[in-house]
């Protein structure tokens, strides 16, 4: 039988950041037994979470200057005073993002999922890769294996039929998904973008069958073999801090020290965060780097504009987490 997936909800966000607070909000909400978490529900579970402590040393440990470093009491102060933080955010999210499976009261946030309604079942999805800290381990590579197929229809559904779109990432058993080993893998991946390998087999351990940190790679099919042609070098990142550092594993530099294309391919970086600081400005701006990101907002607005929702499995690990039935304090 399968470990639980979400053990417990004691575990209180590391960061500051008010786009983690208000999936933490959520969470508690849609796993609450009786739907709803209010602002006092909010403040007496930091009161009693066994791992505020803990959370505040690993946080310092991170060395960001946004996290909460100081005791408990501390963090149920702040807690109770950026309230308003957090449901301004949830405000945003009930006007912005299709499919959001809440109702936004003045001090209450109350549940409306429907298990049969597609949207809400990928706003559910995002909201579980983007809490992994609160999973168990061994159902992670699950939820990130979701996201990685979120990601993919993402691209596919973006895309005309013209181009072709690969699963590249080491866990994946979708068909058209690239297999052996590094080294096989990445011959391969240079013959189908007509590009030429830098590298010669010794460079690599016969023993790798990883991805090179690629998830996604897609090009444009142009009829021939002379080179020169769109592509795409796609990075999943669930982490709320990774995603900064991991833009840069499918930049040209990065792909070039191992496959040479005629053309330098372009990088995608997709995350389930919303990292919506407005309209017009990133959460964490100075983190972007040149890079196409698409956060929770974007692969909503996708789905919502071509209506592909249908396109998406029922994960089963999103019923689950709706029937997980905690009880939030009070």
């Amino acid at each position: 039988m399968p470990d639980s997936l979400l053990p417990t909800l004691d575990k209180l966000p590391r960061h500051a950041y008010t786009f983690l607070w208000a999936d933490y909000v959520e969470l508690l909400c849609l796993c609450n037994s009786n739907g709803l978490v209010s602002r006092g529900n909010l403040q007496a579970q930091v009161q009693e979470s066994e791992d505020t402590q803990n959370d505040f040393t690993e946080a310092e440990e991170d060395g960001d200057e946004d996290h909460l470093t100081d005791a408990g009491e501390t963090l149920h102060d702040k807690v109770s005073a950026r309230w308003d933080d957090i449901h301004a955010r949830l405000s945003t999210r009930e006007l912005t993002f299709p499919g959001w499976p809440f109702k936004l009261e003045p001090n209450v946030l109350r549940s409306r999922f429907s298990p049969q309604n597609e949207a809400h079942r990928l706003y559910v999805a995002l909201l579980i890769a983007s809490s992994l800290r609160l999973c168990h381990p061994s159902r992670c590579p699950e939820v990130t294996a979701a996201f990685e197929d979120i990601s993919f229809q993402w691209l596919r559904h973006s895309l005309t039929q013209l181009w072709d779109v690969r699963m590249f990432g080491a866990h994946q058993t979708m068909s058209g998904t690239y297999q052996g080993t590094l080294h096989q893998k990445f011959q391969a991946l240079a013959n189908d973008i007509q590009g030429k390998l830098v590298k010669e087999p010794s460079d690599y351990d016969s023993r790798n069958t990883g991805d090179g940190r690629i998830d996604l790679v897609v090009w444009q099919k142009m009829g021939d073999q002379r080179g020169n042609i769109p592509i795409i070098f796609g990075q999943c990142a669930c982490s709320p801090t990774d995603w900064e550092s991991k833009q840069l594993d499918v930049t040209p530099a990065a792909i070039e020290a191992h496959i040479y294309a005629q053309h330098p391919g372009a990088a995608f970086c997709f995350v389930p965060h919303d990292l919506s600081a407005s309209d017009r400005k990133w959460q964490r701006a100075h983190e972007v780097k040149r890079t196409v990101l698409i956060d929770r907002f974007r692969l909503l607005h996708l789905f919502q504009t071509l209506d592909s929702w249908k396109v998406l499995p029922k994960w089963s690990f999103v019923d689950e987490a709706i029937h997980t039935c905690t009880t939030v304090a009070t």
